[in-house]
């Protein structure tokens, strides 16, 4: 499975959905962190994190970044329809949570040529909770959202996180 993520203003987002997806998808092969340069000084702390999330769950994924300019949607849609190439029917996962709209917009539009299984949003129900990691937050508060629907026994709106 590759895990690709979107990166943009709320790195905790990102780095939330993402330990809620190894939790219950399980362990991917690889993870990419795609954002726009506006966002890209807090690639250091995600790939950390990422890395700290994986190590704790006793697996190592291979972690990639990409960058592309702010707003470029044309950038995004070519990074993109290169990234799902790569992957060779893979499943993916895409966790859109933190990622802005060009990101969010390129990712489901080429994703659909790829074996994509979800698109992942993790809505936080309460702002008074912001910034914390995924396990300081109260469950019930959060809500993972799988766009696609199905798979074990996630729909939209699921609240099981």
């Amino acid at each position: 499975m590759i895990h690709v993520a979107l990166l943009g203003r709320t790195p905790w987002a990102l780095v939330n959905t993402y330990y809620a997806s190894v939790m219950k998808d399980g362990k991917p092969r690889k993870v990419v962190v795609v954002t726009e340069r506006r966002y890209s000084k807090s690639l250091p702390k995600v790939v950390a994190a990422i890395r700290a999330i994986s190590e704790a769950f006793s697996f190592s994924p291979e972690v990639e970044t990409r960058v592309i300019e702010d707003d470029d949607f044309a950038g995004a849609e070519r990074v993109f329809a290169e990234l799902f190439r790569e992957v060779n029917g893979e499943e993916v996962v895409i966790n859109m949570t933190s990622g802005r709209k060009a990101l969010v917009a390129a990712a489901i539009i080429q994703g659909r040529k790829a074996n994509t299984k979800k698109v992942l949003y993790m809505a936080l129900l309460d702002v008074a909770f912001p910034n914390r990691p995924y396990m300081m937050l109260p469950k019930h508060l959060q809500v993972l959202k799988n766009f696609l629907g199905g798979g074990n026994g996630e729909v939209s709106g699921d609240r099981k996180a």
